[in-house]
């Protein structure tokens, strides 16, 4: 996986928080931190992460909760490491039964855990396996010849549009911020004032349409895109319940 990859930090000792911040950044990789386990969940609803390192005391919300709550809800494969001054044989089974993938003892290792996490991103996004071929609902998406299939029904997109395509299915259900997919497809951050993403997800939406794929990808206003596989799913995001604070969803075609 390229450095572009997005970790997430639940740490609540702002020293340690920033210490793992500058040896993330300083690898490429891009970071979201916070010292609350509620903040970090919250966050979580409505971004993805592609490894997550936990603390198991945080407040607001412990690591084991929050790591419960990560893997209760669909399409979480999500890798994660616990951090934890803990080192008796039943806290670290407790921890790896929770469901984390790995732990660390502290004080970190720079260079343990980055290797650690280059394991981990080796296991989750094997070249050749899953990493191209995307079972979405009914479909498979492949990402080495740019289609949409079911059955013997192939569909081809254009580069961008499958891109976009793929990231949306990888984190459907979620919003995907507009700078997010500017970073993953174009590789660069387009800024709010950039309308490429724009146009290539209206493209997206008629390719969808006009290939009878009943997906729908809606607007959420000064945020991004979500993509949903059914018109029940986008009825539940587009419900009160299923809206988050300050989120407007906008018409879905």
């Amino acid at each position: 996986m390229r450095n572009q990859a997005r970790i997430l930090i639940a740490e609540d000792d702002l020293i340690q928080q920033s210490l793992l911040v500058t040896w993330l950044k300083a690898e490429g990789y891009q970071v979201d931190a916070f010292k609350n386990g509620l903040d970090a969940r919250n966050h979580l609803s409505d971004h993805w992460a592609d490894l997550m390192i936990l603390d198991w005391d945080l407040p607001g919300m412990s690591g084991d909760k929050l790591l419960s709550w990560v893997r209760s809800r669909s399409r979480t494969t999500v890798p994660v490491i616990f951090q934890t001054i803990r080192s008796e044989e039943a806290d670290i089974v407790r921890i790896l039964d929770t469901g984390a993938d790995d732990f660390l003892v502290k004080p970190l290792d720079r260079m343990v855990l980055l290797a650690r996490i280059r394991a981990l991103f080796r296991r989750f996004h094997t070249p050749g396996s899953d990493s191209r071929r995307m079972i979405v609902g009914e479909y498979q998406l492949d990402r080495a010849n740019l289609t949409v299939s079911r059955g013997d029904d192939v569909h081809t997109l254009g580069t961008k549009e499958f891109d976009l395509l793929w990231h949306l299915a990888t984190h459907r259900g979620t919003v995907v911020q507009r700078q997010d997919l500017h970073s993953v497809v174009w590789g660069w951050d387009g800024g709010v004032q950039s309308r490429s993403v724009d146009m290539y997800v209206s493209r997206l939406r008629a390719s969808l349409k006009s290939l009878d794929i009943e997906w729908t990808i809606q607007s959420v206003y000064a945020k991004g895109y979500r993509l949903n596989l059914s018109e029940a799913e986008a009825r539940q995001a587009a419900s009160p319940a299923g809206i988050h604070a300050n989120e407007t969803v906008a018409s879905l075609y």
